[in-house]
């Protein structure tokens, strides 16, 4: 075997064979629209409307937005405050507010007085790192404010990891109210965007704090397994070159993430899928990428497979073997898989199982998660020929299971 001298420079002679551009699946990308979440983009618009308008000096609105990880709160949020400040900023037609939108992650920045000197600098931009108590820096936050006659959109993002006792929601009150000194004037010139995952959030709050905020919460749901898919197609279609996937591949990545709904992981299991393939040189993204990719992110354990009873073993290696075999096939129907079952079993000497056994079998792999049972009606010129199962592998490589379960003959 020829060994070749290693350049690195040779990496970067050739563009990707894979990616038309790469930066769209970053977690940091705001695509130019936000498909199954415009709705989300409107509402924060209706409610924030009154911020605005220069005619009557705004007052300080808030809202808490719910949900769990991955449903597009932070990606709406930074879109929103970025539109409302470009369009404040640049509007001929109206007369409008001059609106400032600053965004911090609780979770990097986990006390008041790291959040509110981050956004002090933003403002001025030799602001010391000491020297003043969080009260100060909200009363200095405000004034600042009203000289400079501004109002400031400010998203709290995982505010959880900020709020975490009594203090600490005695500094959040004191930012709804902009820490007005004058008492006959609470026209606030801050409005506060608090992002949450827990859906009791409201619920820790003291009940003074409780009443200010409870008025208006936004609930993100759970992305469903169609709008996961539309999302990667358009990902893919705007990030992939084309030819370098198809429609089935999206498919399965949708497939394997809808459960929790986390478009975050499905955007990343299709990179992480086109980088494989990109540096295995493939031309095209494969079903067999798409399950490495995800068996690294979430791994199976070896043990639950190699302890498997050994007609189920069998039954996992004859899959495995069906689709390493036809790569251009991400499920393989029951009669393909039974008939490969029951060719591995006599040639090892074991009496393959009945039909009902069988199927038995294919509940307990499919309840152990290691395999997929899909259905579908079967359709030709329009006539129906029954139901058929479609079983899959998702969660491993089957390339890998080949080489790994390596006691039988194929």
């Amino acid at each position: 075997m020829k060994n070749s001298k290693f350049e690195i420079s040779h990496y970067f002679k050739d563009k990707s064979n894979i990616f038309l551009d790469e930066s769209i699946f970053s977690p940091s990308y705001i695509p130019d629209v936000l498909i199954h979440r415009e709705d989300k983009l409107r509402q924060l618009t209706n409610h924030f409307k009154s911020i605005f308008t220069l005619n009557s000096p705004p007052s300080g609105k808030n809202i808490i937005i719910q949900g769990s990880v991955g449903l597009g709160k932070t990606v709406v949020v930074k879109k929103f405050g970025k539109a409302v400040e470009t369009f404040c900023r640049t509007s001929s037609s109206h007369p409008l507010m001059k609106i400032i939108y600053f965004h911090i992650n609780c979770r990097r920045q986990r006390t008041w007085y790291l959040a509110l000197t981050s956004i002090l600098r933003h403002f001025i931009q030799a602001f010391p790192p000491r020297g003043y108590s969080t009260d100060e820096l909200i009363q200095l936050l405000a004034r600042i404010l009203k000289e400079r006659n501004l109002h400031l959109l400010l998203c709290l993002d995982e505010i959880d990891h900020l709020v975490t006792d009594k203090k600490s929601q005695d500094e959040l009150y004191s930012l709804t109210r902009g820490y007005e000194e004058d008492l006959n004037n609470n026209k606030s010139q801050i409005s506060l965007i608090l992002i949450t995952r827990e859906p009791n959030f409201l619920l820790f709050l003291d009940s003074v704090l409780q009443s200010s905020l409870s008025q208006s919460t936004m609930f993100f749901s759970k992305y469903s397994e169609q709008q996961l898919y539309e999302i990667l197609i358009d990902r893919a279609n705007s990030g992939l070159k084309s030819a370098t996937y198809t429609e089935e591949v999206i498919q399965m990545i949708s497939l394997l993430t809808y459960k929790v709904g986390d478009v975050r992981y499905a955007i990343e299991l299709l990179w992480r899928s086109a980088k494989l393939a990109e540096s295995e040189l493939s031309s095209s993204i494969q079903f067999e990428h798409v399950r490495k990719s995800h068996s690294t992110i979430v791994p199976i354990k070896k043990s639950i497979i190699t302890d498997l009873p050994i007609h189920q073993q069998t039954i996992l290696i004859a899959l495995a073997i069906l689709l390493v075999n036809n790569k251009s096939k991400s499920h393989i129907n029951t009669k393909e898989l039974k008939e490969k079952y029951c060719e591995i079993c006599k040639r090892n000497g074991l009496k393959p199982r009945r039909q009902t056994q069988f199927w038995d079998y294919l509940q307990n792999l499919s309840a152990l998660g290691l395999i997929t049972l899909t259905v579908q009606n079967q359709h030709k010129e329009g006539k129906s020929f029954g139901r058929t199962t479609f079983i899959g592998i998702h969660s491993f490589s089957a390339e890998q299971l080949v080489e790994q379960i390596n006691n039988f003959s194929y």
